[in-house]
């Protein structure tokens, strides 16, 4: 009797072996691919850190401005009182000759 050969069925047995080329153009698919994902991710980082900032910068410059205008009118407040200080002195004072 003879023994029995098992064939290389596709499939079953088979194994396909990649050449180099083949190796080299799926390993440059897969690179091409992360490297899209990766350019994907930082452009929507990019545009989250430039909103956060653009809001951060609006936040300083509200602030400033509240700032300023509260400066200015204390500022404003303490001519006034200063102004009816003056006047009250300067009626106060006898200026007949």
């Amino acid at each position: 009797m003879r023994p029995i050969r098992s064939r290389n069925v596709a499939g079953i047995n088979a194994s396909k072996k990649f050449s180099f080329v083949e190796n080299n153009a799926q390993w440059r698919e897969k690179r091409q691919a992360a490297k899209e994902r990766y350019l994907a991710n930082q452009a929507n980082l990019t545009s989250v850190f430039t909103v956060s900032s653009n809001a951060a910068a609006g936040a300083v410059e509200l602030t400033f401005q509240r700032v300023t205008e509260r400066f200015q009118a204390e500022l404003n407040a303490k001519a006034d009182e200063r102004e009816k200080q003056l006047d009250e002195l300067s009626s106060s004072l006898d200026i007949s000759v």
